[in-house]
């Protein structure tokens, strides 16, 4: 047996074995988050394809931002407000931890989820949300990446959207 229909036998035995783990399991456990891992990579493989429709969100520029290559999604705007709410000070946009975070959804894209390129800092990745805004409500949704959004070390940040439908975000 060749060594790819090794792995793919492998694969099925896995989504079929856990399919009731998963359901007994609210947490969801070792196997389901595996599971969850051979999905999300099955799926981010296929928007990576040259031929392949992808039909994930296109993230626009927001309106009310300075497009000329600073902060071109209007993050610092949602997430000084989140700093401030938590009377934290604010911090500011670094188009250096923007490229590193375009870097990492670069390997997110070719290899999967799990893969992080990061310049010795805190970092959130995110899995197709819509825009910036529901980027920054998934993370504040998710105690390790409130943290980071949240911690008071941090001065600067850089954020970037795609390839595929990842979002990356580096702090310092």
């Amino acid at each position: 047996m060749s060594s790819t229909t090794r792995n793919a036998a492998i694969a099925l035995i896995l989504m079929f074995a856990t399919t009731t783990v998963c359901a007994q399991e609210p947490s969801g456990g070792p196997l389901c988050r595996l599971l969850g891992r051979i999905r999300q990579h099955r799926s981010s493989t296929a928007a990576c394809a040259p031929v392949a429709v992808v039909t994930a969100p296109t993230a626009q520029p927001a309106a009310n931002c300075d497009c000329s290559g600073s902060d071109p999604y209007g993050f610092a705007s949602i997430l000084n407000r989140l700093r401030a709410a938590a009377g934290l000070h604010p911090v500011a946009y670094d188009p250096e931890l923007s490229s590193w975070a375009s870097q990492n959804n670069s390997a997110q894209c070719r290899w999967g989820i799990g893969h992080h390129v990061n310049p010795c800092g805190v970092q959130n990745c995110g899995w197709n949300y819509a825009d910036a805004s529901a980027a920054a409500q998934g993370w504040m949704n998710s105690p390790g990446h409130r943290q980071n959004l949240l911690s008071p070390s941090i001065s600067r940040f850089g954020i970037a959207y795609g390839p595929g439908p990842y979002w990356t975000l580096n702090a310092r």
